[in-house]
């Protein structure tokens, strides 16, 4: 349970710290500190400490502060904590103790001497606390310091330094610090006999503590009031600013707009009286001039077009078996009946052209309207290339009154056309 609810709060600070300024450092992207986090979890959901060990690595490398990476040690310590490896956890809990922010020093100084104290290394644990006493960022840390000095001087049997210490934690702010330092001042004073002194004391102290948080809570609510009246008001105070400040500008621009309206009017009335004919003239001059000559373009292109597609048509194998791609010769009479047959190869050879005379017909069709099959897309090249029904029925052996319904069902079920108005044939034309 202690070490699910270290992980708990360990990543909590973690994604705290991480959630503020990102961009505090120039070689991490924002998205580092997510990968960080993933590194982090994996650490203490993997059972094998050399991995919890090697995530650790990749998630220090993804972070930019010496806080978060303290962080991060102080798992792989409580991970060889959990297996009953304490000396190769205190080899973490130093790392941690490098640069920690207030909470894992707390803890630390919870956790730290007692190890020491563990392997009956006195004086080492004496020192740490020393050094963490002097190195601190934080006066929360005190506390924990106090508390931890006095539980070492109670171990080494120096009952009146630690009671020292004890009374130091017991006036602190922090309620669990100085509930715990009660408990164990209370006890110091029952083994020597002073069950009341002790007693009295623990009274006194539980009074002093909610007497002193109760002022602090009063002072800290006080101050949050006068903070949030204070802020309050001079919100209101730069938005009544602000509304001037719109009020002048709207107004400043009114005028200025107005006096630019007025002058555009009059020139361009001016303007108008003086040189609207002339003007209108040769507006007509040059767009008819322009029509003519794109007129003559669009001629000379279609022409041109026009060439090439039937160049390309007339090369296609099965050409001449499609009596309606002919344009010299006349229609057969409607009674002819003869089948058209077309090979896998002549049909292959109508798609290609088809594409080359018309940007690649076939692809953008079958990008467009993917429920389209291979003999749909067939049958809407013949159409497209301008083949007529009569012969539609004889390459497709069916009545032309059947090929007219295929071309219903093609334009309704396969390209979801559903505008009455236009034809199967207008649609592939412009398609």
């Amino acid at each position: 349970m202690k070490s699910a609810a270290s992980y708990i709060l360990l990543l909590l600070s973690l994604l705290t710290s991480c959630s503020g300024r990102h961009t505090s450092s120039g070689s991490l992207q924002p998205d580092s500190l997510r990968v960080a986090i993933i590194f982090y979890k994996k650490l203490w959901t993997t059972q094998d400490l050399d991995s919890a060990q090697w995530y650790a690595g990749l998630a220090c490398r993804y972070l930019s502060k010496e806080d978060r990476k303290s962080q991060v040690h102080f798992a792989v310590a409580s991970r060889y904590m959990d297996a009953g490896k304490p000396e190769q956890a205190l080899i973490y809990y130093e790392k941690a103790g490098e640069h920690p922010d207030a909470w894992t020093q707390g803890r630390l100084c919870e956790i730290v001497p007692g190890l020491y104290a563990g392997m009956g290394r006195y004086a080492d644990a004496i020192h740490w606390l020393d050094s963490a006493r002097s190195g601190r960022t934080s006066r929360s840390v005190i506390p924990y310091y106090s508390l931890a000095k006095g539980n070492l001087f109670t171990m080494i049997g120096q009952p009146d330094s630690a009671r020292h210490y004890y009374e130091i934690a017991a006036h602190s702010l922090n309620r669990w610090v100085a509930e715990t330092a009660f408990r164990r001042l209370k006890l110091l004073y029952a083994l020597k006999g002073k069950d009341s002194l002790a007693c009295t004391m623990a009274l006194n102290a539980d009074k002093m503590l909610k007497e002193e948080i109760m002022n602090a809570e009063f002072a800290e609510n006080r101050a949050n009031y006068e903070r949030e009246k204070m802020q309050n008001e001079l919100n209101r105070l730069k938005i009544d600013k602000q509304r001037r400040e719109i009020m002048l500008l709207s107004l400043g621009l009114g005028f200025i707009l107005i006096v630019f309206l007025s002058y555009f009017l009059l020139q361009r009335r001016k303007r108008q009286a003086n040189k609207l004919l002339l003007q209108e003239k040769t507006i007509h001059l040059e767009q008819a001039q322009q029509l003519l000559e794109q007129a003559e373009e669009l001629t000379l292109l279609r022409e041109k077009e026009s060439q090439l597609r039937e160049s390309l048509f007339r090369r296609m194998k099965s050409f001449h078996k499609i009596p309606s791609l002919e344009e010299s010769k006349e229609e057969e009479p409607e009674n002819s009946g003869q089948r058209i047959a077309l090979s896998q190869e002549e049909w292959e050879d109508i798609r290609q052209t088809v594409d080359k005379s018309y940007d690649n017909f076939t692809q953008r069709l079958q990008q467009s309207f993917p429920s389209l099959s291979e003999k749909d897309i067939n049958f809407c090249c013949l159409v497209k290339i301008g083949v007529s029904i009569k012969d539609l029925s004889d390459i497709y052996c069916i009545s032309r009154t059947s090929i007219s319904r295929k071309k219903q069902r093609v334009k309704r079920d396969k390209l979801g056309l559903t505008v009455e108005d236009e034809t199967l044939d207008a649609f592939l034309r412009r398609f």
